[in-house]
């Protein structure tokens, strides 16, 4: 174990104690004042942004700037009030009786429970109360609860209705979104028939015209090679 981080302190008995030094990255010694300014500068930080937040919100809705103030002032409010929680507490069952005594002498009041946890509400106080009274086998598990919004929700978004089966239908040639989709032709009207009957035909006989251009292939015998003697240059040099 290093000791770089540990300060040796020698007691009137003359045994020596080890005390660890909290350091920053850098190396520098973190002090309760240091930890005190981080912790204020993050509260700030967290402040102004969601005062940023809510006041571009609020001008993506059109209120003015007066409104937007007296907004920005509620949420700092809501900022600086402490939190609440709801407490679940998990504890052995044969603690039961010590936890029940422990909630009762410091008079807090819980919502329900059983042999084996607790559900109750609290603030910070009260739950820094009970991590000091609860048993060291408890689990305890606080959750925060949320606070009311500043600026109204958002309205939701409504679903397009989809058009009822059995509608209009399109042709298939004027949108290649339609091809291959089958018609019902039974509900078109008489003049709907013979337009469509009239596009089908010219169709039909568009492809009959475009079949007969690419004409017909023959497929023909392949060549055979010559049986003929072959000539005396051509035996003497194969000879050679």
């Amino acid at each position: 174990m290093s000791r770089k981080n540990y300060k040796v302190a020698t007691a009137s008995d003359g045994k020596t104690t080890l005390t660890k030094i909290d350091k920053t990255p850098t190396g520098k010694i973190k002090t309760i004042k240091d930890r005190e300014k981080i912790r204020k500068e993050r509260e700030e930080q967290y402040k102004n942004f969601r005062l940023g937040a809510l006041e571009r919100r609020a001008k993506r809705m059109g209120l003015s700037e007066q409104e937007i103030k007296k907004k920005k002032e509620e949420l700092l409010n809501q900022l600086d009030t402490p939190n609440s929680y709801d407490v679940l507490v998990l504890f052995s069952a044969k603690d039961y009786n010590l936890v029940k005594e422990a909630l009762k002498n410091e008079g807090l009041v819980y919502k329900m429970m059983s042999n084996s946890h607790v559900w109750m509400v609290a603030d910070q106080e009260t739950l820094k109360t009970i991590r000091e009274i609860m048993p060291p086998s408890a689990k305890i598990h606080p959750y925060v609860k949320k606070k009311p919004t500043i600026l109204p929700a958002a309205p939701a978004k409504t679903k397009k209705k989809q058009p009822k089966k059995g509608g209009k239908p399109h042709s298939s040639l004027q949108s290649k979104k339609t091809v291959g989709k089958r018609h019902n032709i039974a509900r078109f009207s008489k003049e709907k028939k013979r337009e469509f009957k009239k596009q089908v035909k010219s169709l039909r006989d568009l492809w009959k015209a475009n079949k007969k251009k690419t004409g017909t292939t023959v497929q023909l015998d392949p060549k055979k090679g010559s049986t003929a003697p072959k000539k005396a240059s051509t035996n003497l040099k194969k000879a050679a």
